[in-house]
């Protein structure tokens, strides 16, 4: 029995060494791996862009109108015309036989109710010379009526218009014997012009007018069939504007 006991504790001894070998932690072997967390944004993946807000958006700046230098003013404008009449005084007597071109002055009076639109009132007075069959002849034409004018443009020196009238004339014609005198409607009085403001109030330009109407009495003596006669006239005007441009 005593020969058994040192095997015995030399057997325990190694049994307790290698278990003791065995629960021991490989520090220099043992690899450890931390946790990949995926990324915000794979790799090909498209990431959507947030749109803005409309309340976000800043509103683009207005352009402001041009300035109304049309509206609310007073205009006076004068004309040195000169006046080249055609057609009929009345049917079957041509105006050219008696009465001939020659100079005028006009004047208006307007008053601006928009930035484009100026209602007011002409004048007109011509002395026209001989005509082909009467080289005695001298005649006066006076004609007064109401237009309406459109300006095309704002806030440039240059003002282009057009215009439209109606009116009455009245035309005396003196042949060296006796004088003759037509009146009646003037139907159509059509202008177009353009004013050149050198100046903050007052402008400049020229003007080309077609004026159409029908006499409707005669004195001495009666009408015969009524008939339309017409005038070509060119002119160069002066206008005042207040409180100006």
């Amino acid at each position: 029995m005593p020969s058994f006991r040192p095997a015995l504790a030399a057997a325990l001894v190694l049994s307790l060494s290698r278990l003791a070998v065995a629960q021991e932690p490989l520090d220099d072997t043992e690899e450890t791996t931390e946790p990949v967390e995926p990324s915000e944004a794979p790799v090909g993946e498209v990431t959507p862009t947030e749109e803005p807000d409309e309340d976000d958006v800043p509103e683009q700046p207005l352009t402001p109108p041009a300035l109304d230098t049309l509206g609310g003013h007073l205009t006076l404008a004068a004309s040195a015309l000169w006046a080249i009449p055609f057609a009929s005084l009345e049917a079957g007597v041509p105006q050219r036989d008696t009465v001939g071109s020659g100079p005028g002055v006009g004047v208006d009076v307007g008053y601006g109710v928009s930035r484009s639109v100026v209602v007011g009132a002409w004048g007109q007075l011509l002395m026209l010379g001989a005509g082909n069959d009467c080289s005695d002849c001298s005649t006066r034409s006076t004609a007064f009526g109401a237009f309406v004018r459109y300006h095309l443009v704002q806030g440039v020196r240059f003002d282009p218009w057009m215009s439209a009238g109606i009116g009455y004339r009245m035309t005396s014609i003196d042949t060296g014997t006796t004088t003759v005198d037509y009146s009646g409607i003037e139907w159509l009085r059509l202008q177009l012009g353009g004013d050149w403001y050198a100046f903050d109030k007052f402008g400049f330009g020229p003007t080309a007018e077609l004026d159409m109407g029908r006499y409707m009495t005669r004195s001495p003596g009666d009408l015969g069939s009524s008939a339309n006669h017409w005038q070509f006239v060119l002119g160069a005007r002066v206008v005042f504007d207040t409180p100006g441009k």
